[in-house]
């Protein structure tokens, strides 16, 4: 039995490439890019029901530079991402090929607890076996054939693949540490074989906390009183905004010659790599943030009562958000859209399970989604697909309030607060008279505790998506009782009550409200930055939201420019 995964742990504690603990000081809910969704929600607490609502925070610009952690962890994703990138595991073999952030704790801020720490070391124990255990694998990692005691081979080894696993060059002092694991071989190897020895240098790698930290440690003054950020530091950042992995050879070219100091250094890079497939995984990963959709949310969670709604089936769920995750992406890649598009294409993605949810003939359809043009009066934008509206509906009603919530908190930043003690128990009242949904909410929601939220911020937009029934299709009558569906309402968009008639006629003022373009604006800065919504961000929220409102302002375009401010290519000066 080998002896190094015992012994080398001792070793570990003078392991090449330590920056301090494997700790991590940055806000609980910074993940971003490589873990899919900061928790806890990014709607920046933009107000309360009365006032404006600011999306995002306060819209008073203060310039400087929001404080980061200097050695944050990865997350989870993107330490599956950087394994795959980096020596092609994608699942563990030694523990029924699952993913291998799944055997490591959960994100979280703050220093590495024992248990963190011990999952690290399990799982690149079962990383490193495998990798010299499979001859495609071990590729990745061996640049060369070892030979007599492999020692000249694996100190190349170590430069080389030291330089991508540390996303920068490692220091000479490095070097020799890791030189010193490979002439320990023989005592912490069970036979000192150049492969068992590569096998305890590769775990010694994944240990490392130049390895599980993405460190941001010059202090290169910027002459503004922050710290100008390193070429390879912002190469770092570049690939795990844009990414959420390791940089490619070409931008640690850039970093090794220096070539990522100006922003239009950076710029030509960030235009390069928003050609990779990866880029477009990150932006399908913002927009599953934005949307709130994935696994435990809404999206994944919607049950009917099919005696009501025959249609609907579970399996349906996955090809739903299928669906709305095409539509954001056609606009953003194939169409090269906005903001703007998102909530007026007429772009759908349909097969035959879900064609008669849009009033399509399932027999002009296949299994596989298809490209249709909606009617643009019926089905402008995201909103009105069969996947929000699924997803934001009750079991046997649709739910004015859940998407009207969605609409005001998440669309337009106006936080409408916590709802008091017991307003979730309030019933459905009954009555001849309520002879609608609409009414039948109107009436629930009267309460002194809940009418000021309700009838005018939370309720004016869901009672405007009234047009369409809890799994999705137009209606214009209530099933139940015959009586016409009444969808004009006062909407608060911008601070002002806005009389709107119809789901057109709500996603045109949508799609031209500031506040839903500083909302958006606000989200993407928070997801790529992987901070929630601080106010020294607010100079560039400001710039990206007035980009927006302009027009002509792609998505892409939004990405590129998170790339060029200067809160990307510095960072704060710690303060006492």
């Amino acid at each position: 039995m080998y002896t190094w995964r015992s012994g080398i742990i001792v070793a570990a504690t003078f392991a090449a490439g330590c920056v301090g603990t494997v700790g991590d000081d940055h806000d609980p809910a910074d993940t971003g890019p490589g873990g899919e969704s900061p928790t806890g929600g990014a709607d920046g607490k933009p107000g309360s029901p009365g006032g404006s609502g600011s999306p995002g925070g306060s819209t008073e610009c203060k310039p400087g530079i929001a404080p980061t952690s200097q050695i944050r962890r990865l997350t989870n994703a993107q330490y599956d991402r950087t394994i795959r990138d980096l020596l092609g595991v994608t699942t563990l073999a030694a523990s029924g090929n699952v993913a291998p952030s799944t055997l490591l704790a959960t994100d979280q801020a703050g220093s590495l607890t024992d248990l963190g720490w011990s999952a690290y070391r399990s799982v690149a124990e079962m990383i490193a076996a495998q990798v010299m255990a499979d001859p495609a694998l071990k590729g990745s990692f061996l640049k060369c054939t070892p030979s007599g005691d492999g020692a000249a081979c694996l100190h190349d080894t170590i430069i080389e693949f030291g330089r991508r696993a540390f996303r920068r060059p490692l220091t000479q002092a490095e070097v020799a540490r890791f030189d010193a694991i490979v002439a320990k071989g023989p005592q912490i190897t069970a036979n000192g074989t150049p492969e068992e020895v590569a096998e305890a240098l590769l775990y010694m790698f994944l240990i490392s906390p130049s390895f599980i930290q993405r460190a941001e440690i010059t202090e290169t003054p910027d002459g503004a009183g922050s710290f100008a950020l390193s070429s390879h530091e912002v190469a770092s950042r570049l690939s795990y905004m844009l990414w959420g992995t390791i940089p490619d050879e070409a931008l640690n070219q850039a970093a090794d010659q220096g070539q990522l100091s100006t922003p239009d250094q950076i710029l030509a890079q960030a235009q390069r790599m928003l050609e990779d497939p990866r880029a477009r995984q990150m932006v399908a990963g913002f927009h599953r943030y934005y949307l709130e959709l994935g696994p435990n949310t809404r999206w994944d969670s919607a049950q009917r009562d099919t005696t009501m709604f025959p249609e609907f089936d579970r399996s349906l769920i996955p090809i739903m958000a299928e669906e709305t995750e095409r539509l954001f992406d056609h606009v953003a890649f194939t169409r090269g859209g906005g903001l703007q598009e998102l909530f007026l294409s007429p772009t759908a993605f349909v097969n035959a399970a879900t064609a008669p949810l849009y009033g399509l003939d399932p027999a002009n359809f296949g299994s596989a989604l298809q490209e249709v043009t909606l009617d643009p009066i019926q089905r402008p934008g995201f909103l009105t697909r069969v996947g929000f509206l699924n997803a934001y509906s009750s079991y046997n009603r649709t739910s004015p309030i859940l998407r009207g919530v969605f609409i005001t908190k998440d669309v337009l930043g106006i936080d409408p607060g916590t709802p008091p003690p017991g307003a979730l128990e309030t019933p459905l009242p009954e009555g001849a008279d309520l002879d609608t949904n609409r009414k039948r909410v109107d009436a629930q929601t009267a309460g002194a505790a809940c009418a000021a939220c309700h009838h005018n911020f939370i309720n004016p937009p869901g009672f405007v998506m009234e047009a369409y029934d809890a799994v999705g299709r137009w209606q214009t009558h209530e099933a139940s009782t015959g009586a016409p569906i009444d969808t004009v309402a006062d909407v608060r968009i911008d601070g002002e009550p806005v009389r709107v008639a119809s789901p057109a006629d709500l996603m045109a003022k949508l799609a031209a409200s500031p506040n839903a373009q500083r909302q958006y604006a606000q989200k993407w800065v928070s997801y790529a930055y992987e901070r929630d919504g601080h106010p020294l961000d607010a100079c560039t929220v400001n710039d990206l939201a007035a980009r927006i409102t302009a027009g002509g302002y792609t998505i892409l375009d939004l990405v590129i420019d998170l790339t060029q401010s200067p809160s990307f290519r510095t960072r704060a000066v710690e303060q006492e």
